[in-house]
């Protein structure tokens, strides 16, 4: 029986930790923080069974709990650097990511995608076409829904579509999809990577264990994927922005959608078919999401557009005058890029959270920057700087982790302040 330690009790952790079990390892939980969330959640597992808790230490990584580990199982949210990883390293414990576990195990062909935007996106569009389809198909990953907790219904004809970040790449060893996509390659997670190369390197470890049999779709419009594509010999590259003539034959510009249709032709659904749910797609939560409509001004929420690639394709996306709400935690990206789009359509822009004076700083050019304090304020202040026919826009091209616990409970703040002023016009 091997020891395994699992650091972190976030959903990935948890999910990591029943898998193991399920399979008869003997589990070690190690947890830096300690509240009531992190309790319950153990308390959950000592219930079934899944941890003993003496196996359990919460609010330190020690050297003496990690010490006599076979192997060690991280969750996207720690660190290379943290001091548990540290640890297994110095005494040569193998490290692995939850995604590295879970694919070890994982029964069903995995797609899986990646890139610094619209992955949700295509990942949700892949798996509504294909189920429409009538396979069966799951969606998992870097969504909130780890593979993890997903293994024991996936059999060999599941097609596990799967959301992928570059931190759980960073530790993958035999990860193995039957077809990769990346869907593009801008300044992301620079807080955490060293620099932009470390992360295009761990963005390409996708597709890292493919062979000639397998196939990796890229975006030929990106100038890094179209760079990187040039020296990959090995497995059978497509861009799905070309791909048998979609884009052309039905005058389809997104290439969220190209990317889906490309994937799903693959799986071999009717070309009409993926059509008829592109048309009828309405978007996810939290990306470019309608809210509300109050005095002929709409609200959008984009909470999920946490890079500043993310900010530019809302931009692109949406017609008319736009006030701009941005801000949180900087993760790297220079918000200056967006200043032909904001001179085009921005009518101003209110800058909240950690990252609002660098965003004032690098959009100086545009003059009507506004700083507020929270997001409440700048809603109101966004309200009354619209006008007949404005969008005011959600769209913050920075972490929520300033001043919200992920960017779900940012957007549902904002929608339950833009539900209360309609209320109270």
């Amino acid at each position: 029986m091997r020891k395994v330690v699992v650091v972190g009790l976030g959903r990935s952790g948890i999910a990591s930790a029943r898998l193991l079990a399920e399979h008869g390892d003997a589990v070690f939980i190690t947890e830096i923080k300690d509240d009531s969330y992190i309790r319950a959640s153990l308390d959950s597992l000592i219930k079934d069974g899944v941890v003993e808790r003496h196996n359990v230490e919460l609010g330190e990584n020690s050297n003496r709990f990690i010490k006599d580990s076979d192997l060690m199982v991280i969750s996207p949210g720690v660190r290379a650097d943290s001091e548990p990883v540290k640890i297994a390293e110095r005494i040569n414990i193998p490290v692995v990511s939850e995604l590295e576990l879970a694919s070890s195990v994982c029964l069903g062909p995995i797609i899986a995608v990646t890139g610094t935007s619209g992955k949700t996106t295509v990942i949700t569009l892949i798996h509504k076409i294909l189920t429409r389809a009538g396979l069966d198909a799951i969606l998992c990953g870097n969504i909130g829904n780890p593979l993890s907790g997903e293994i024991k219904r996936i059999t060999k004809n599941t097609i596990v579509v799967l959301e992928v970040s570059s931190f759980q790449l960073e530790r993958i060893r035999s990860f193995k999809p039957k077809l990769s996509l990346i869907l593009n390659i801008s300044e992301n997670h620079l807080d955490r990577h060293r620099d932009m190369e470390e992360y295009i390197y761990l963005k390409s470890r996708i597709f890292s264990n493919q062979d000639e049999g397998s196939i990796l779709f890229l975006n030929g419009k990106d100038k890094i994927l179209k760079r990187l594509s040039k020296d990959i010999t090995k497995l059978n590259v497509e861009f799905f922005d070309e791909y048998k003539g979609f884009s052309k034959r039905y005058n389809i510009e997104n290439e969220n959608f190209l990317a889906a249709m490309s994937v799903a032709s693959e799986e071999g659904v009717n070309e009409g078919l993926m059509l008829e749910v592109i048309s009828g797609f309405k978007g996810i939560e939290h990306r470019l999401e309608y809210v509300t409509t109050i005095n002929e001004v709409d609200f959008i929420n984009d909470s999920k557009a946490t890079t500043v690639s993310s900010v530019e394709w809302a931009l692109k996306s949406l017609n008319g005058r736009i006030v701009l709400i941005m801000g949180g935690r900087y993760k790297g990206g220079d918000f200056a890029r967006l200043k032909d789009f904001v001179k085009e359509k921005a009518r101003s822009i209110i800058a909240i959270g950690e990252a609002r004076s660098r965003i004032k700083k690098d959009l100086s050019i545009f003059k009507d920057v506004i700083e507020e304090d929270d997001l409440n304020q700048a809603v109101h202040r966004a309200f009354e700087k619209a006008r007949t026919g404005d969008k005011i826009l959600l769209s913050p091209g920075c972490s929520s982790f300033d001043m919200f616990k992920n960017y779900e409970e940012r957007g549902r703040v904002f929608k339950e302040i833009c539900l209360k002023m309609q209320g109270n016009t």
